[in-house]
This record gives C-alpha cells, sequence and structure tokens, in this order.
C-alpha cells in the first residue's frame, strides 16, 4: 500500500481546514479503497494498518486521537518532535521510531478500555469494518453517510486519481 497517499490524505485534511484534529478511519479506508478500486474489507484495513506501522514516512508518525467534535477516533500525523508533548499510552515502533501512537484520551474516552496498542488497534480495526462494509466512509450530520462530492473531490485532488 501507498503509504504516502494515506499520509497526503490525512496531512492534507487538516490542512485544508476540514477537520481539527484528523481523518476518521472509515474516510482514511474509503478513499484509499476507491483509489486502488479494492473493496474495504477487514483485510484491506488490516493491511492499511500494517503499512503505517511498518512503512514510516520519514520524521513523522501517526498519532490516533479522540475527536470530540465528531465523537470518533481520528488519526493525524505529526512531526516526530511532537512526541516530547504528548501523552501516550502506548504505541507501535518501526526499530527505534514510533510509527503509530494511541493518546491516554483515546484509551480511555473511545470506550474501548484497551491495555496496549495491540488491543487497541484489533478494535480500531473491528470498529472500522463495522462501517466501511456498510458502504459509507464519512461522518456528516452525526451519522456515517457515502462520500459527498466534495469529500469525492477532496479524495481526487490528494491522490491524483479521478474517484466517482
Amino acid at each position: 500500500m501507498n503509504n504516502k497517499v494515506w499520509f497526503q490524505l490525512v496531512k492534507q485534511w487538516k490542512e485544508s481546514g476540514r477537520g481539527e484534529y484528523g481523518l476518521t478511519f472509515p474516510f482514511l479506508v474509503g478513499a484509499l479503497a476507491r483509489i486502488q478500486d479494492r473493496e474495504p474489507t477487514e483485510e484491506f484495513i488490516t493491511e492499511l494498518f500494517a503499512s503505517i506501522i511498518d512503512n514510516p514516512v520519514a520524521g513523522f508518525y501517526g498519532e490516533v486521537r479522540w475527536c470530540g467534535n465528531i465523537d470518533e477516533p481520528v488519526i493525524s500525523v505529526n512531526p516526530l518532535e511532537r512526541l516530547a508533548t504528548v501523552i501516550i499510552k502506548d504505541s507501535f515502533k518501526h526499530g527505534e521510531v514510533t510509527t503509530l501512537a494511541f493518546t491516554t484520551d483515546l484509551m480511555n474516552m473511545f470506550h474501548l478500555n484497551c491495555k496496549d496498542a495491540n488491543e487497541c488497534l484489533g478494535q480500531l480495526i473491528e470498529l472500522t469494518n463495522n462501517i466501511t462494509q456498510k458502504s459509507v466512509f464519512s461522518k456528516n450530520a452525526g451519522s456515517f453517510t457515502d462520500f459527498t462530492e466534495d469529500d469525492l473531490n477532496f479524495i481526487s485532488e490528494v491522490s491524483g486519481v479521478k474517484i466517482t
């Protein structure tokens, strides 16, 4: 899985002002599935997380946290230096480099009650799969729906692939 595309989707989502903290996992999974012309299966979701963990973008890590604005876990990408200023409960590393970190607020507020990163990851995969298997990816007015026209334009612009 091309780690640059997921990274750019997450990074540009926040930079464009579309979200305060980051991108929901159903949106990210749905966008990447459409770009790659694949189904957003549990296997696809698992591959995405493995790619994020095992193929870091130099100088950055993925941060999974709770977004109170939409009541969902989201992923953001941040410079590794930020780790010194964030309360991380657990994380995955590639070698000695943190690649995917879970904030304390996520693990406590997300109703995951997860003990460690592996348990949290398993629950995130399950939660994401439960949403995406219904072919809904974008949270609008409190509910997940199919992508809006604006979402599709954003995905197409960032990926360079025309999504309809």
